[in-house]
């Protein structure tokens, strides 16, 4: 009976959030923060419609004044819709190429501006159009990248922090802002994930790339050092 509800419950979400994204598709424009609002509103729906008490810690850590690079931790799908229904400020993602398959999702993928990114392609042409585009976007605003680059799901181990989103970022003038998303209970039916109660995204401290070190990190030490910082914020409240 229990299975059934959780069933029942994930559908509701799911067709929830596809009403929500027809509605308001055309209320999108080229204009990136009018589009974040609007994604906002639509998130902030499906986690009340979850019952899910949301709340940010030490959001004052987010910088104000230029861009920044969000590198939290990644549970399951929802972690995108927390992010966007807590943040104050517009943000967009380094979003895995398939998402921007599907026919709605891609066209609010898009608004945002979104950067596509092919986790497993060998063609450095296609790679090196992706780092070129999240130089881009961290020079105009906020990104975040989900460095594990794939939901651990109901695994609390972290995977990996992958280098892909890491390349060409050094010297830029950005900071770099670990955050955890801590998620009390997760019910799961097969791959789907359901969180339950309380969600909490912990923001920790910035740093740049230069602070860290003297000498030009390779992308792969930027994401090492970025998870050391992750899993500092995810001992220190529990996660």
């Amino acid at each position: 009976m229990k299975k059934i509800r959780d069933i029942l419950g994930m559908l509701r979400l799911f067709f929830r959030l596809v009403y929500e994204l027809i509605k308001n598709y055309r209320s999108l424009t080229d204009e990136l923060e009018h589009n974040f609002l609007i994604c906002k509103k639509i998130c902030t729906k499906i986690v009340r419609s979850a019952n899910i008490r949301l709340s940010t810690y030490e959001q004052e850590n987010l910088p104000t004044d230029r861009p920044y690079l969000l590198v939290p931790n990644h549970r399951c799908f929802f972690d995108v819709v927390f992010l966007l229904a807590a943040s104050e400020q517009p943000i967009s993602f380094v979003a895995a190429k398939e998402l921007f398959n599907y026919p709605l999702l891609h066209h609010y993928l898009n608004s945002i501006q979104c950067i596509c990114l092919d986790r497993y392609t060998k063609d450095i042409t296609k790679l090196k159009n992706s780092i070129a585009e999240i130089r881009g976007a961290l020079s105009d605003h906020n990104l975040v990248l989900f460095p594990e680059g794939e939901c651990s799901y109901h695994n609390r181990r972290m995977n990996k922090f992958k280098k892909g989103g890491f390349m060409g970022i050094s010297g830029l003038n950005m900071e770099i802002v670990p955050a955890f998303i801590k998620i009390d209970r997760i019910r799961n039916i097969g791959r789907w994930m359901i969180p339950v109660g309380e969600v909490g995204i912990h923001i920790g401290d910035p740093f740049r790339v230069e602070d860290v070190s003297t000498k030009r990190m390779q992308a792969g030490e930027i994401a090492a050092y970025s998870q050391e910082r992750v899993l500092e914020l995810q001992e220190r409240v529990g996660g």
